[in-house]
């Protein structure tokens, strides 16, 4: 069962102490039947009128016993199962910390958020019924031993018909888990759905037909849904008066059967229905348990597997075992380089390179071309995000392979053009505020964003301010090397200007080494160097400075 091995994963031996704590409880229980039966049959026999206090002060502590080791059952298994789902949780999190970039883009977000976050949260909720279900199942081993005592033959014809049951039960219940996954499946694109009309709001405001058709669609798969639903609603709720049949079967079969085959029971039948009574809460416990653990059996799993599937993701580089690459060099060198994308059988797959680009120490290299032409493909090769299929990086005379390929990476600074702006800067410890205001006050931002400790004291702006606080915090890193992928296409013709002409020289001027992807032909002579792709292929090109020299 999946909630199991979800458990083994931590130490300490957690099933031996749910086993252990679930015993007990279970046979304070049975205990405290055998107490009650004999004391009435007692009272019945000498029609006394006091209290058997000897009895009685057995039965409270029975009762004390159930109560302290029932407590501690839920306490230490939710404890447990809490830590196994930080443990998995997190094991999760560093693969995906550690993943191969490629592959992570091609994986599919929606999975990832849906079982780091939602999975957790059903396993987290649910699971305690496994302790529940535990002790059930315990419980009525210890009842049914209790009747063997009383009649053999009531114990063996119970524990058939329980065996029966416990069989359709759990073949109801396999029908359920399909049902069940229908139903995640038809909320999966229903999910889908509604991304599409966020995602894609102003499209559909500018097309009725559009926004008629996606209407109708999600008018589809709703109604489906609910079909789905209902089929869940019904078979469990077939399931429960299945379990409830069965439980007046047992009553039955004690009552009319067995008599028949066994007179001598006559006299024990009130004993031996007590226990069948007492049998009512851990059976519908167990009932109760199944229907609700199918979900976090399900969820666990699903977390399970996702942690299998990332493994065969993670990069051979590991952070832990880095080797440090010199900040200081004097040439970053891509030599015969390839990268080709997938394509499907018998179409040719769009390739870059072979690559050979020679970035100098301190320089400023523009990188241009058309959409589609590979410019952000080689800027993820050039920070050793793409690995190629062929050729090699190197820093200076260094060839950089996996164990050095972290920190090579530590030594840029990027923002992207899909870049994400963390409003924490994690990793800079703490920041020299002068800094960060002066930077601030260069990007024209400082009456717009502050500094509160470690983060910005918001982040919700236009595109281009976004840009520049990313700049900003680019620079806080104190790397050698900056990559720019389109970093002034959403600032305006002012602060555009400005860029080209202050900002990129006084950061040459400090000695930085600058990469920047760029259409604006207009400052090809802030260049030292321009390199310029087309299908992939790349070719130097003169500056404007060049022209005017």
């Amino acid at each position: 069962m999946n909630l199991i091995r979800l458990l083994k994963l931590i130490d300490g031996n957690p099933l031996r102490k749910l086993l252990v704590f679930a015993s007990a409880s279970a046979l304070s229980t049975t205990l405290m039947l055998s107490v009650v039966t004999f004391a009435a049959q007692q009272i019945d026999k000498t029609r006394e009128e006091f209290v058997n206090v000897p009895l009685a002060v057995l039965f409270l502590l029975c009762l004390v016993t159930y109560i302290v080791f029932e407590s501690r059952l839920v306490e230490r298994f939710a404890s447990d199962i809490e830590e196994a789902i930080d443990l998995l949780r997190m094991k999760l999190i560093h693969r995906l910390r550690h993943a191969d970039l490629w592959q992570l883009e091609h994986f599919g977000q929606s999975r990832l958020f849906a079982n780091i976050t939602q999975s957790c949260k059903v396993v987290s909720s649910n699971s305690q019924y496994l302790a529940l279900a535990t002790r059930s199942i315990i419980q009525i081993a210890m009842i049914l031993i209790y009747i063997a005592t009383v009649s053999m033959i009531s114990c063996v014809m119970l524990t058939a018909l329980l065996a029966v049951a416990a069989t359709a039960y759990y073949r109801l219940g396999l029908s359920l888990e399909r049902c069940q996954e229908s139903l995640a499946e038809d909320e999966g694109k229903l999910f889908e759905c509604v991304s599409d009309l966020l995602d894609g709001f102003k499209e559909q405001r500018l097309c009725s037909r559009r926004s008629q058709a996606l209407g109708e669609e999600f008018n589809k798969l709703s109604l489906h849904t609910v079909t789905s639903r209902s089929e869940l609603h019904r078979q469990s709720w077939q399931q429960f008066v299945f379990g409830e049949t069965m439980f007046n079967l047992m009553l039955g079969l004690v009552v009319f059967i067995i008599p028949v085959y066994s007179p001598s029971v006559r006299t024990e039948l009130v004993k031996i229905s007590a226990a069948v009574l007492f049998m009512v809460p851990p059976v519908f416990g167990l009932m109760q348990s199944l229907t609700v653990l199918r979900a976090a059996k399900a969820a666990a799993g699903r977390m399970m597997e996702l942690d299998s599937e990332l493994v065969n993701i993670v990069e051979l580089c590991s952070e832990d075992g880095e080797q440090k690459v010199p900040a200081g060099f004097n040439e970053i060198r891509m030599a015969d380089m390839v990268f080709a994308y997938p394509a499907p059988g018998g179409e040719i797959p769009f390739t870059i390179g072979p690559l050979n680009l020679s970035i100098k120490r301190g320089e400023v290299l523009f990188i241009t071309g058309g959409n589609g032409s590979g410019k952000s493909s080689l800027i993820k090769l050039l920070t050793g995000l793409y690995h190629p299929q062929h050729g090699r990086l190197l820093h200076d005379d260094i060839v950089i392979n996996s164990p050095r390929l972290a920190g090579y990476r530590a030594l840029m600074a990027p923002v992207f053009s899909d870049f994400h702006l963390f409003m924490h800067l994690y990793g800079l410890g703490e920041v020299d505020r002068t800094e960060a205001e002066e930077l601030l006050r260069w990007m024209e931002m400082e009456g717009v964003v502050g500094m509160a400790g470690n983060q910005f004291t918001r982040t919700k702006l236009s595109t281009g301010q976004r840009k520049r606080l990313a700049l900003v915090a680019a620079l806080l890193e104190k790397k050698p090397i900056l990559i720019l992928d389109e970093w002034a296409a959403d600032q305006d013709a002012y602060f555009r200007h400005k860029f080209y002409r202050e900002i990129l020289p006084e950061l040459k001027r400090r000695g930085m080494t600058i990469i920047a992807v760029t259409h604006d032909d207009r400052y090809f002579d802030a260049a030292d160097r321009r390199i310029h792709l087309e299908y992939g292929q790349l070719t130097e090109l003169h500056t404007n400075r060049e022209e005017t020299i």
